[in-house]
């Protein structure tokens, strides 16, 4: 269920928007894109928090690779990855790395097309 439009604003290119579903409940965001099994190139899932604060994200039971996207209150872009599907027990630990408000999940490989860098902004439509 797509709820929000989410338009990046890169430096150097125009601006490129997201559907995405938004993860309101505790209980959505801790299962964010778990078991999903493909995600449209224009869509992704929103995550807001109330209070800004060094937020983390995993890949477990992931099944699609994602870009996931730290995003503080003033919507600057604080922190990006690139999240391989993982495997196995142990998973890898992705850091806001600074008080983050927001964060988007999409499909790997969505900032590098779309030249999204760390300081970018982000509007929520």
């Amino acid at each position: 269920m797509i709820e929000a439009k989410i338009t990046f604003y890169p430096n150097t290119a125009e601006p490129v928007s997201l559907k995405c579903e938004i993860a309101k409940t505790f209980s959505a965001k801790m299962k964010g894109l778990m078991y999903t099994e493909s995600l449209p190139n224009d869509e992704g899932m929103f995550f807001p928090f109330l209070l800004p604060w060094h937020r983390f994200f995993w890949m477990k039971n992931v099944k699609i690779p994602l870009d996931i996207i730290f995003i503080n209150r003033k919507s600057e872009i604080i922190a990006i990855y690139e999240a391989p599907v993982e495997q196995g027990f142990f998973h890898k630990i992705y850091w806001s790395h600074g008080f983050c408000k927001y964060v988007v999940e999409c499909n790997k490989g969505f900032c590098k097309q779309n030249n999204i860098l760390i300081g970018n902004k982000i509007k929520n439509e």
